[in-house]
């Protein structure tokens, strides 16, 4: 009995234990399936969040204004030479595919890209023409030999709105995608693609085996489902973890989507290197970075070359590893061949090809900080940070790449060249300025700082300084406007004047000179820039209606009606001043400069349109008078610096200097194009400087290397010329000596002629 018990006492232990070794076992194994079921589902919301669309981090492209090659318009070699580099366009013997050219003296032969603009796709098209005289001619499709009236180039890449991360593609659907590329993908990377589940079994049991009995380099098991998910999801962090959570979603997307859709995602995500801070992925970049060809276009062998760099972006990048890069895409091609992809004569031919690999394209992005800025700015109205720099939006802006980086080296050289002249210590002075198309407003260019390329403060847009002398015109044109009794031979009285201020002191205007001229006709006024009779003028037709003008004329801000607002007491940035401007040089229409002209989705869709919107603000009469008022500024006053380094251009303009002498300004315009220059410290000292001695010499240094039409006034029936004298403003008669041809609308000029003899 005593032994029973004993044994009884001894197995009631043991089935305990294994009791709740079990009931430790199932609460762990629930607690896994749980846990697993719990990752599983967040692994499905993860995928079909990030990947329901395709949706990559697509950075929005800025593109500049395309060339336009117009039968009969004026247009320079030089200037075609420099759109073409820029554009990356290669000089060859004979112009065999997209981007190639001839030139032979003044004949032109350019094979055109295909490019996707606002408004319809372009076609790759094969130009001719010549350039006599300045002009084009014999413009014509060179296949079918059809007289053009225009044709365009693609247009230069100036700069992209990046998300977080620097990485840039171009989408491509699977069915543009050459099957010889698919292929060559497949059999490198995973053969049975369309045959497993997410991942393959067989293809872990062969990397394994060789592995394990190869002496060369690992060999991985991953299916292309499986690098999709590491790439877009997950990281290259190598552990069993990752390497888990990679096997579960890859199984959840083939789950989730066809094969066909994550094929193409593979292809559009795929990285293939990095040109400098910008990483490129996706095949439809690297067909354009390597070979600047769509994708519909590669060969074999370069479809062949894009699947070799997969296995080392590096190791077998093509510029820095031709031979790498050859062996390896030789090794694709012989797969392609041993699948019946190529036969053996088509395996042949491509195998003898060079890489064919074009030049780095190091132009093709341009760096304008400046501009980028104000396009940012412009767009931010419209659209949200995430739209900016994830869904991949193509910006067509108003730049001019040859203006722009034609000025950044003239604003550079002549600032440099003012603190030499002047004596003034090197690197002192700071400089802005802006280039609009004088009728349409159209920002061609944005200089923000003195040196090329700088991505700091931006003067152009935020350096708000008195802008000095450059107001007068307006002062001029709204007396014209606001009063019938001016003419631009009314006298003026530039004798001493003292204004009685709302604080009790005095303000007495002193001229430039410190002299004092007497009665002087309104254009001398304007012509000297004499400051005693600028604010009489201002107080004769009431400082209100001046500051009203001003604000109608365009400045989006109050203007405030002080004594001294016709000296320029008023702070403008060189963009405010641009749109005052834009006024006088569109002949009385107030038009708001504009960087963009239209926006697309990545699909090319068009999303919105910038059109040029103009309201009258001064008769197009008086608008005529103060032009040619500041023709006489340019060419015997002020601004005469300007005519004596370009005798051959008419332009019309104004200096402008602040009493302190601490900011320099010139606004000018030609018949084409209008240009804001200041020239200052960033710490506002004093830098002894005037509009005619630094910022007049850096505008005469950018229009000395940009080819711009002259101002040309024309006939106006409603207005007539008479030779005026300067001293009294009457009608010159024979003895008169200091003389000026001025405009009048018709029947308001001087009746009397001046005394001489």
């Amino acid at each position: 009995m005593s032994g029973k018990k004993k044994t009884g006492s001894q197995s009631q232990p043991k089935q305990s234990l294994w009791q709740r070794f079990k009931s430790i076992f199932w609460k762990l194994a629930l607690i896994g399936t749980v846990l697993l079921f719990g990752f599983v589902i967040y692994c499905d919301s993860l995928i079909q969040k990030q990947f329901k669309e395709n949706r990559w981090q697509l950075p929005a492209k800025v593109y500049a204004q395309p060339l336009e090659i117009i039968s009969g318009k004026r247009i320079t070699p030089t200037r075609i030479k420099q759109e073409l580099d820029l554009l990356g366009y290669r000089k060859v013997i004979k112009a065999t595919r997209p981007g190639d050219y001839e030139q032979y003296g003044e004949y032109y032969y350019i094979f055109v890209r295909e490019f996707q603009f606002w408004d319809g796709v372009q076609r790759q098209q094969e130009i001719a023409f010549s350039i006599k005289d300045g002009k084009v001619e014999g413009l014509k499709d060179h296949v079918n030999g059809q007289l053009l009236q225009m044709a365009r180039l693609d247009p230069v890449l100036a700069g992209q709105i990046y998300p977080n991360k620097l990485e840039d593609r171009i989408l491509v659907k699977l069915e543009d995608i050459p099957d010889h590329l698919k292929k060559a993908l497949l059999l490198t990377e995973d053969n049975d693609f369309y045959d497993h589940k997410g991942v393959s079994a067989k293809a872990i049991a062969r990397a394994f085996w060789h592995n394990l009995t190869s002496k060369g380099g690992m060999q991985g098991g991953s299916t292309i489902t499986q690098q999709l998910v590491k790439n877009y999801f997950l990281t290259n962090e190598r552990s069993l973890w990752r390497k888990f959570r990679e096997a579960v979603m890859a199984v959840i997307l083939e789950m989730r989507y066809e094969k066909d859709e994550i094929l193409q995602a593979y292809f559009n995500e795929v990285f293939f290197g990095q040109d400098r801070s910008r990483a490129i992925h996706g095949v439809g970049l690297a067909s354009s970075f390597f070979f600047d060809k769509n994708v519909q276009e590669l060969t074999p062998a370069q479809s062949a070359l894009l699947v070799a760099i997969l296995k080392g972006p590096s190791l077998y990048d093509p510029r820095r590893n031709p031979e790498n890069a050859l062996k390896r895409r030789n090794l694709v091609l012989r797969l392609l061949n041993d699948a019946g992809v190529l036969n053996e004569q088509e395996y042949q031919e491509q195998r003898d090809t060079t890489l064919s690999v074009v030049s780095k394209p190091k132009l093709r992005l341009s760096k304008v900080p400046a501009f980028m800025d104000l396009v940012k700015r412009q767009l931010k109205q419209s659209y949200s940070d995430e739209e900016l720099n994830s869904v991949g939006l193509n910006i067509f802006t108003t730049l001019d790449p040859v203006i722009q980086r034609y000025a950044e080296q003239a604003v550079e050289r002549a600032v440099t060249k003012v603190e030499k002249n002047r004596g003034i210590e090197t690197n002192s002075l700071q400089a802005a300025s802006i280039i609009t198309d004088s009728q349409s407003g159209k920002i061609l260019a944005v200089i923000g700082d003195r040196k090329a390329g700088f991505s700091g403060f931006n003067r152009a847009l935020d350096a708000n300084r008195q802008i000095g002398s450059v107001i007068k015109p307006f002062v001029v044109l709204a007396a014209l406007e606001k009063s019938n009794k001016y003419t631009l031979a009314t006298k003026i009285d530039d004798q001493p004047l003292s204004l009685k201020q709302r604080d009790g002191s005095t303000w007495q205007p002193r001229n430039y000179d410190k002299k004092y001229h007497g009665n002087v006709p309104l254009f001398e006024v304007l012509t000297k820039s004499y400051n005693i009779a600028m604010a009489r003028l201002g107080q004769q037709i009431g400082i209100e209606n001046v500051a009203e003008f001003i604000e109608q004329a365009g400045v989006d801000k109050d203007v405030p009606a002080l004594d001294a607002l016709p000296l320029g007491v008023l702070e403008m940035s060189p963009l405010e001043l641009t749109e005052l401007y834009q006024s006088l040089a569109s002949n009385g229409y107030r038009i708001k400069p504009s960087s963009i002209i239209a926006v697309t989705n990545n699909q090319g869709e068009l999303l919105e349109r910038y059109p040029v919107e103009s309201k009258r603000i001064a008769s197009e009469l008086n608008t005529y008078l103060v032009q040619a008022n500041m023709q006489m500024v340019v060419e015997r006053g002020t601004g005469k610096f300007l005519h004596q380094r370009n005798p051959f251009t008419s332009f019309a303009g104004k200096t402008g200097t602040t009493n302190d002498l601490k900011d320099s300004w010139f606004a000018g315009f030609s018949g084409e194009h209008l240009a804001i220059v200041w020239v200052g410290r960033d710490d506002n000292q004093d830098a002894n400087i005037s509009g005619s001695t630094a910022a007049l010499p850096v505008f005469s240094e950018i229009f000395d290397g940009i080819n711009t039409e002259s101002l040309r006034l024309g006939y106006d029936p409603e207005i007539e010329w008479k030779l005026i004298d300067v001293s009294s403003g009457l009608l010159a008669s024979d003895g008169c000596k200091n003389v000026s041809s001025v405009p009048f609308v018709r029947g308001s000029a001087p009746k009397q002629y001046a005394n001489c003899l």
